[in-house]
């Protein structure tokens, strides 16, 4: 009879290989599920951002813009109008460096995340949108690979975030 008690080098086998089927189905489901936090954490920055510069704007009686990819790719800022065109449309008006009172922060995508080529939102004083060099309603696609997830800015200002395909919920309807 055997006094010595341990395990068979069959048994620390079928462990590892029951450790490793485990690791090999959770991985792809944990790097899945960190990519579409990662584009539904940004929607929700680039919604809240809108509506900031949207209650800026209001409270402030000013108007705003929403500028993308500014001062680089994958990156937004709110600045605001300050009724000198030299400023308001200068090329280097994202630079971070240049700062008007009222202008906010650069707001930078998480890593692999892009929003593609969205014109410049702008909020009147009346919390109305208008876009520069494009319509409204505006569609902001917030993407990171196969994951998806859409930032709609009407005219009248309301901000609504959708899973590609799905339906809008509570927001009005544009003529």
């Amino acid at each position: 009879m055997r006094t010595e008690r341990g395990f068979t080098i069959i048994e620390l086998l079928v462990v590892l290989g029951l450790i490793t089927v485990i690791a090999g189905i959770s991985v792809p489901v944990f790097i899945e599920s960190s990519a579409r936090n990662r584009v539904w954490t940004a929607a929700e920055s680039v919604g809240a951002n809108v509506r900031q510069a949207r209650l800026r704007a209001v409270s402030r009686n000013r108007t705003f813009r929403v500028a993308f990819n500014c001062p680089r790719p994958g990156s937004l800022r709110v600045l605001v109008v300050t009724g000198d065109a030299l400023v308001d449309d200068a090329e280097d008006r994202c630079d971070t460096y240049l700062v008007a009172e009222g202008d906010g922060g650069e707001i930078t995508m998480p890593q692999g995340v892009t929003f593609g080529d969205v014109p410049t939102l702008e909020v009147s004083p009346r919390g109305l949108f208008t876009a520069i060099g494009g319509a409204v309603p505006q569609i902001i696609t917030v993407t990171n690979g196969d994951m998806v997830r859409i930032v709609r800015v009407s005219a009248a200002g309301q901000v609504a975030l959708q899973a590609e395909g799905d339906e809008v919920i509570n927001d009005e309807e544009e003529p």
